[in-house]
């Protein structure tokens, strides 16, 4: 009997310890957590000397710019891409046209490939000589938004639509607020 006690107060004491040893553990772990958020958020970090932030443009000034961005957004073959997808015959030629158009470019742009088979792009990515005997990307202003905003682009594939698409997004300097973005499919020709 007396060792059935004895076990029991041992137990009762190991037990009352357990919240003691999984607040150490939580904040142990907090704390790291805490540690590790602060080193990577210095400000030296967002201070980028390309940037030119005594061009940057504010307020009606960076709205209309970018409106007029998502207005005259285009993305086209070449005549050399387009005289080649109206030789195909039938839809499924065409589908494959593109598909392996994609693939290409998966080649061309693939030191940027992102995360979801997207392939981040900046402007002088697309100077590209194969890139530009095949498509035209125009985005109004687009240098000058990379030089002096925060822009994000890429191209992906949309295996629904069977189509290339680029995605642009264009925030302010701070990375806060996103001033406009768009989704551009590639145009394809109607014969």
């Amino acid at each position: 009997m007396k060792n059935i006690n004895k076990k029991r107060r041992i137990n009762k004491f190991l037990f009352s310890l357990m919240p003691l040893a999984a607040g150490t553990i939580l904040l142990s772990a907090s704390c790291q957590q805490q540690k590790s958020t602060n080193e990577e958020t210095k400000v030296d970090q967002f201070i980028d000397p390309s940037v030119n932030r005594d061009n940057s443009l504010i307020g009606e000034e960076l709205a209309r710019r970018v409106s007029e961005v998502l207005q005259n957004v285009s993305f086209t073959f070449t005549d050399f891409a387009k005289n080649e997808y109206n030789q195909k015959s039938n839809d499924i030629e065409k589908d494959n046209y593109i598909r392996d158009l994609w693939e290409k470019m998966t080649e061309w742009f693939s030191e940027h490939e992102g995360i979801d088979n997207r392939y981040n792009f900046l402007p002088e990515d697309l100077k590209n000589e194969e890139f530009n005997k095949y498509l035209n990307v125009y985005i109004p202003n687009l240098e000058y938004f990379a030089g002096n905003h925060e822009v994000h682009c890429y191209f992906a594939y949309d295996s629904e639509t069977r189509n290339i698409y680029y995605y642009f997004k264009i925030k302010c300097l701070d990375g806060k607020q996103t001033e406009g973005s768009g989704t551009v499919y590639l145009a394809l020709p109607n014969k």
